[in-house]
């Protein structure tokens, strides 16, 4: 059976140019924290791009490798070298040695390369001669606006001009054989994928795409760049996925559809409870899903969660993306269907190659004017691909009678780790590298949130002996993060078909992996200190607000370089030095790193001083815990604080070292200060505290200058002091209190008890609950040497009066930030923080001298 869909021709630079002549102050792209840059602006900049090329010697017929993290530069980067020669992105996480593979398959003319991005492209391309061109980013400049350092700016910029089959795209894609495929895309390909695409969902200029994708894959460059120009609107560059900034995003963008692959929506389904003002207030009209296959389960809930229909659809590489989609109401849509095709003609065929009616099952191919003409240089794959001018997909399929399209299975060995795919011979080549191994076999297992992971099985070579965690080791040396088995299973024997040769698909059901090890969409709340500790490293490097420990680090946006943070994090955190980097990849979810670090003997905690920023070469600064005792919400701070001083946070004992917690502020500072003078002998200390860390700070304060030490500065960061007892505070709390206009009721009860946690609070740990009445037991002297106060905008919530802060405090210096509590240690208000703390560290040096 064969479906048709109608076509027609044209260029990238002209999508750009038709609109820039039309409208063009009208938006093209946006992104966070960026002016939005228009249709006009940005075809000048194509015709600038192509003249600072031109410069540097690259002619319409080269090849150029982009290496751009996601954003508005990774966009408008690849608009103007699809239009003046041919643009092959590669992932900014590629190794060293992917790097040499690709840029050598390319036959590279010259790359273009982040400024601020540390590569190893660089070295690849110097050590062949190729070009490297450094793109330039002025943040105060429309979003996407770049240019080459080096390179003249061209005051008269021409107009890029090319051929409908002039190559326009070079991707890799992964599939049987262990070399991974280039596939050259004209200009032609591209532009009929991303006509179908906005027919298909009916773009007008008006609309808005929030693109969640990454700009060196088909699906984002052409599903949600492509297509949005090609219909006059505009698209949200975003810097990557991050769960919970999507529903700021939605929200500050306002945009009207979105397109992801299904990992991405499973987890914005887990935060949505939490944002629910983003699920309801939005603009959306629908949701797109693509890349890889999206449970009915899931693409229901998302239904019902935002009230808008959800278009599944079917793309490759090899079809410039899109080959069918489910239609947008009133059109039927089928569950489990990937609906009719939306670009390509699409048969069923015979394993021999023969037209199959509806209903039949067999092998997808298709054809068409988005479809590509043949792998490059590799005429085994071209001969095995295409059949009587139809190129099999490889993938299992039936088409119904009304030509709706149901993918049964997978016919390649081809991974597909959601929506990243995978060569299982790319893995063995690594795996067989190794001394030890005899035999290798990579293929693909069940993971509930990427579709498939990555395993391999192995056979050791006779007395030789390695383990799983070194052979993830070796691989990780030169493959991406994404690439090394999540499972290696050290067999005595690969099991094989009846001819001996490995069959790859089936495989993991026969080693006992077929199960998936993850509920889809469950994001667990971290349920002990440990794991909130690991969450709160991660939601750090990831620059977003919580992390569950079910979040795959990859999925969030995660990749090899905050990889190498996160681990470097942990280790510092558990002085468990040894710790891998691959461990991030082998365990990435926060609830498989703490199996991980108890099967790698981590220290799982401890307590003290703990480094968060010791590169500096000045004095140290001390700052103690809040109220849960954990000092890895301090992580951010330290990073913001500057290189000037070193910081250490002070973590309280008892949360998982075993140890017996302490029974009074005086005996936690006692011991705190002990642990501090073993780093620092003597004088002047330098100390701070957060919330209730305040108490204990102040209370170091005390007895170091009791032991005849100096004390230089005290910083006391929204203090929670005890609250007097005495009959002036409770006359000043109830006035204040009924000028809120609570009841009297209300206001006696809160007069007349102390401040203290329900002990019911299932966040609560017994740690937080023991700090807590250890404060109200503390009896705060009148503290006399220099000293700062920050105070919060909620600072009053805890009814402390200031001028209970001046009497205990006597000297102080007082700030107040328009920043709320906790806020004040996450990005954007921790710089502020930082700030403050320095201008009240070096006034108390000053004042101390």
């Amino acid at each position: 059976m064969v479906v048709r869909h109608p076509g027609g021709t044209s260029t990238v630079a002209s999508l750009v140019e038709r609109v820039a002549r039309e409208d063009p102050a009208r938006a093209a792209l946006l992104a966070p924290q960026r002016v939005p840059l228009d249709y006009g602006t940005l075809f000048e900049l194509l015709g600038s791009a192509t003249v600072q090329l031109r410069d540097r010697g690259v002619e319409s017929t080269d090849r150029v490798a982009l290496v751009v993290p996601n954003g508005p530069e990774a966009a408008t980067a690849f608009l103007a070298l699809a239009s003046a020669a041919a643009c092959a992105p590669l992932n900014p996480a590629y190794r060293r040695a992917e790097m040499d593979f690709y840029l050598d398959d390319l036959k590279a003319r010259a790359v273009v390369v982040s400024r601020s991005l540390d590569s190893p492209v660089r070295e690849a391309a110097e050590v062949r001669g190729i070009a490297v061109l450094e793109l330039d980013v002025d943040p105060g400049m429309p979003a996407g606006v770049f240019s080459l350092a080096g390179v003249a700016a061209a005051p008269a910029a021409t107009t890029p001009r090319r051929a409908h089959d002039d190559l326009a795209l070079f991707l890799h894609t992964s599939g049987t054989t262990s070399r991974p495929k280039l596939v050259p895309l004209t200009q032609r390909n591209l532009i009929a994928s991303a006509r179908h695409v906005s027919e298909t969902l009916a773009l007008r200029p008006d609309d808005r795409c929030l693109n969640l994708m990454p700009l060196f894959h088909i699906h984002g460059l052409v599903a949600a760049l492509l297509a949005s120009i090609e219909a006059g609107s505009s698209v949200v560059c975003t810097p990557g996925f991050h769960p919970i900034r999507v529903f700021d995003w939605l929200r500050d963008f306002q945009p009207t559809w979105t397109t992801a692959v299904p990992t991405m929506h499973q987890s914005l389904l887990a935060r949505c409870a939490d944002h629910s003002d983003a699920t309801r207030d939005h603009r959306l009209r629908f949701i797109r899903s693509s890349s890889a296959s999206l449970p009915v389960t899931v693409s229901e809930e998302l239904e019902r969660t935002f009230g808008v229909p959800v278009v599944e659809a079917y793309g490759m590489t090899e079809a410039a993306h899109q080959m069918a989609s489910n239609p947008l109401p009133p059109a039927r849509r089928k569950p489990g269907s990937v609906g009719p095709p939306a670009g390509p003609e699409i048969a069923i065929l015979s394993a021999e190659g023969d037209l199959l009616p509806a209903g039949s099952t067999g092998e997808v191919a298709i054809r068409g004017e988005s479809v590509f003409a043949g792998y490059e240089d590799n005429p085994d794959a071209n001969a095995a691909a295409f059949a009587n001018g139809w190129f099999r997909t490889g993938d299992e399929g039936v088409l119904d009678e009304d030509g709706y399209l149901t993918l049964s299975g997978r016919l390649k060995e081809q991974i597909n780790r959601g929506g990243e795919k995978v060569s299982p011979l790319e893995i063995d080549a690594r795996l067989l590298a190794h001394p030890a191994v005899a035999e290798a076999a990579a293929f693909g297992m069940p993971d509930a949130r990427l579709g498939e992971e990555v395993a391999a099985a192995v056979v050791l070579k006779a007395e030789s002996d390695t383990s799983e965690p070194a052979l993830q080791d070796f691989v990780a040396q030169t493959l991406a993060p994404f690439k090394v088995p999540r499972r290696i299973l050290i067999l005595d024997e690969i099991p094989k078909g009846p001819t001996g040769k490995i069959q790859r698909i089936g495989l993991a059901e026969r080693l006992g992996l077929s199960q998936a090890h993850e509920q889809p969409g469950e994001y667990g709340e971290p349920r002990t200190s440990f794991e909130r500790s690991i969450a709160r490293i991660w939601a750090d490097v990831l620059r977003i607000p919580s992390v569950g420990i079910h979040d795959d680090f990859f999925a969030l946006g995660g990749d090899s370089i905050l990889g190498a943070e996160a681990v470097a994090r942990i280790r510092e955190f558990t002085s468990n030095w040894d710790l891998p980097l691959v461990s991030i990849v082998r365990a990435p979810t926060v609830a498989a790193m703490v199996r991980e670090l108890d099967t790698t003997g981590a220290v799982l905690a401890r307590s003290g001083p703990i480094a968060l920023r010791s590169d500096a070469a000045g004095s140290a600064f001390f700052f103690v815990h809040g109220g849960d005792g954990e000092v890895l919400n301090f992580v951010a701070l330290a990073r913001a604080f500057g290189t000037d001083r070193s910081m250490y946070g002070i973590r309280a004992r008892g949360i998982d070292d075993g140890a017996t917690p302490c029974a009074s502020i005086e005996e936690m500072a006692a011991g705190y200060v002990d642990a501090v003078r073993l780093l620092q002998q003597h004088g002047p200390y330098v100390l701070g505290g957060f919330c209730l860390g305040g108490t204990v700070a102040l209370e170091m304060a005390h007895q170091l200058v009791a032991a005849g030490e100096a004390v230089s500065a005290l910083v006391l960061v929204d203090p929670r002091l005890p609250v007097p007892g005495d009959l002036r505070y409770h006359l000043w709390l109830a006035v204040r209190l009924l000028r809120r206009r609570s009841s009297f009721r209300a206001a006696l009860r809160r007069t007349l008890r102390r401040s203290r946690p329900d002990p019911a609070a299932s966040w609560m740990s017994e740690i937080e609950r023991l700090i807590a009445r250890m404060r109200e037991n503390y009896e705060p002297r009148a503290y006399l040497g220099p000293a700062s106060v920050i105070l919060s905008n909620q600072h009053e919530q805890y009814d402390i009066p200031e001028w209970h802060l001046r009497r205990v405090i006597r000297n102080a210096r007082t700030a107040r930030l328009n920043l709320d509590h906790t806020p004040m240690l996450q990005s954007p208000g921790v710089g502020t923080l930082a700030r403050e703390i320095r201008i009240a560290l070096e006034l108390g040096v000053e004042r101390s001298t």
